[in-house]
């Protein structure tokens, strides 16, 4: 995936961008990436030191020009972006969020809190314990208060990701997202920790 295309920037991605940074603070950097195999591309938005000192802070800017479906055919109501937050020394992140993003596209299947995107890790990182995202309320900025945006008569939602292991997708298919996340709060892991213990 090469990075730092240029395309022309609608004013909807313009908005978008405003609505990430306006969460994020600070100074934005945005690359474009690109799908190496099938014509897709997205931009990611990183902010260093965002949300503290040594974080970079990512949003996707397109995702939501792709309308998401459930396994019934039924549209997902909201329209989506991504987001995460990651250590300034794990650069590859804007690789993973592009990915997770390009998967997306393709398919076209529902994400919501509660979804997980096999393997967009460890295509990175190969050694990760933790080579999976897992999707859910953002939660690292501004006291969890990631707003929508309204924007021409759609709504957007950013959903964070972050990595979590095979053990831990396992019991998340089996338990559910809420049992799941009752267990990340049980156990506390330290999620910018790419080869961490599973919780599972």
């Amino acid at each position: 995936m090469a990075s730092d295309a240029s395309n022309p920037v609608s004013p909807q991605h313009k908005a978008v961008a405003r609505h990430a940074l306006a969460v994020f603070e600070g100074t934005p950097v945005v690359h474009a990436y690109r799908h190496d195999d099938i014509d897709l591309s997205i931009d990611i938005l990183a902010v260093d030191d965002s949300p503290d000192d040594g974080l970079v802070s990512y949003s996707t800017l397109g995702l939501f020009e792709t309308e998401l479906r459930h396994g019934d055919g039924k549209p997902l109501p909201t329209r989506i972006e991504l987001c995460a937050e990651a250590p300034q020394e794990q650069e590859s992140w804007g690789n993973i969020l592009s990915t997770a993003a390009f998967g997306l596209m393709r398919d076209g299947h529902a994400a919501m809190p509660g979804s997980a995107l096999p393997d967009c890790v460890g295509e990175y990182y190969p050694d990760a314990t933790v080579p999976h995202l897992y999707l859910c309320v953002p939660f690292s900025w501004q006291d969890g208060e990631f707003r929508r945006l309204e924007l021409d008569g759609q709504i957007i939602n950013w959903l964070q990701a972050f990595p979590i292991s095979d053990a831990e997708l396992a019991y998340l298919k089996t338990h559910g997202a809420d049992a799941f996340e009752d267990l990340l709060l049980e156990h506390d892991p330290d999620l910018y920790d790419l080869e961490r213990d599973s919780i599972v």
